[in-house]
């Protein structure tokens, strides 16, 4: 009987599949991770890349009767696979949310003739909850999200 308990105990043949599984948890959640750092990553190009296009689009439309509309479908277009975003859209500070109240607002900034020219102003924000990969509170404990960005031009 004795010897049996120390055959037993010398039997190494489960170590491996025991330490296996104790490492799989970190494993998996450090290659997570860095998948959903890259996708984070990735959205803020997305981000920062509409709202550069928008400040351009929204900075030569002050002879257009469309102008946040036109800003808007700009801003989307840039950002194909990204749906829920903030848009935000002021000149010279004030900020219009209509095609009328932006085309008068930019009238206004560029007949002011200042030096240097009125800015508009474009904020684009995203949640990240739409496309994530692990869950949304672990994503929130970094504070990274909502990613936003802003971008100005000068009216022209």
């Amino acid at each position: 009987m004795r010897s049996r308990l120390f055959d037993v105990v010398r039997d190494r043949t489960g170590s491996a599949l025991v330490e296996f599984t104790l490492v799989l948890p970190v494993l998996l959640f450090l290659i997570l991770g860095l998948a959903q750092f890259g996708l984070i990553f990735y959205n803020y190009i997305l981000v920062t890349n509409a709202a550069a296009t928008g400040a351009r689009q929204f900075s030569i439309s002050r002879l257009d009767t469309s102008a946040y509309t036109d800003t808007v479908s700009a801003i989307n277009n840039a950002t194909t696979n990204l749906s829920g975003l903030t848009i935000t859209m002021s000149v010279n500070g004030t900020t219009c949310s209509t095609n009328s109240t932006c085309q008068t607002a930019l009238q206004t900034a560029y007949t002011a003739a200042t030096i240097p020219p009125e800015p508009v102003s474009v904020t684009v924000s995203y949640t990240c909850s739409s496309n994530s990969i692990m869950p949304t509170y672990l994503i929130n404990l970094v504070g990274v999200c909502p990613l936003t960005s802003t971008m100005q031009q000068p009216v022209e």
